[in-house]
């Protein structure tokens, strides 16, 4: 099936460029980062013939993510785990990336929860993330009410970030538990193809992330169409955090910071 909306050219290039960096990085057992979502369902449907792969989704019971993730493996035929947080969980989670990453902020924490849970728990010794997608093409929501050039500027200076700070801690997070995280789209070659997108494909009629959509589209991938839940919220993690502060009588960022077993 072809590329719908991309230029050809354009599309080859990015889908190319991701699928040499699966292939060049995926070696042996791989446990995936999957909360159900465009940009982790893409790289299993372009890595499923280079890797042995199990999809791991983690959240609160019921949460969007546990639904969206047994719902995409199952489109996708692959192995699926979910692995269900309690408070207990959550509350350890915290007191861990707080103690051994020295992170305080709650939404960094929650952020990074997910990735913490799946290297204490899986086996497997490479993780695939689909970190870097929302900065290299336009996810977050608050580039939608910007213009092409705010966006582009804002864009390229999350990208900077994440590249010098966020990356780098997550691969020591990784690291710690002597897992090797691989992130194709923060790849030198996914991130030269990303800068060949002309801003205006960057949204069409499927929403954000333009690229990326045309690209499952094409691969006949449900979740073209579905809508962007942030991994904090879909995995219930901040309502939980949230709730768990409030009971204590606490400010969530004062929670965080003094929160024990």
């Amino acid at each position: 099936m072809g590329l719908p909306a991309l230029q050809d050219d354009i599309g080859n290039g990015l889908q190319g460029a991701l699928t040499a960096t699966l292939r060049r990085e995926l070696t042996g057992p791989t446990a995936v980062l999957f909360s159900g979502g465009l940009d982790s369902v893409l790289l299993v449907a372009l890595a499923r013939q280079c890797a042995d792969m199990r999809l791991y989704t983690v959240g609160y019971p019921g949460s969007h993510d546990l639904k969206a993730g047994e719902r995409a493996a199952g489109e996708l035929g692959l192995p699926w785990k979910g692995i269900v947080l309690d408070d207990d969980a959550l509350r350890a989670a915290v007191i861990f990336l707080r103690e051994r990453l020295g992170l305080s902020d709650p939404v960094v924490i929650s952020f990074e929860l997910p990735l913490y849970i799946v290297c204490a728990t899986v086996p497997e010794g490479v993780l695939l993330s689909g970190q870097g997608a929302d900065e290299l093409f336009g996810g977050y929501a608050r580039y939608a009410h910007m213009t092409d050039g705010e966006r582009g500027r804002s864009m390229k200076e999350d990208l900077r970030a994440l590249l010098a700070e966020g990356l780098p801690r997550e691969e020591r997070l990784a690291t710690l538990f002597g897992k090797r995280l691989v992130c194709p789209y923060l790849s030198p070659e996914t991130i030269k193809a990303a800068e060949a997108v002309p801003p205006t494909a960057l949204r069409g009629e499927l929403g954000n992330k333009g690229p990326l959509r045309d690209l499952a589209l094409g691969l006949g991938l449900s979740v073209a169409r579905a809508p962007k839940k942030a991994a904090q919220y879909g995995s219930g993690t901040m309502r939980a955090m949230k709730r768990m502060a409030s009971a204590a009588g606490m400010p969530l960022g004062r929670w965080t910071r003094e929160v024990n077993e």
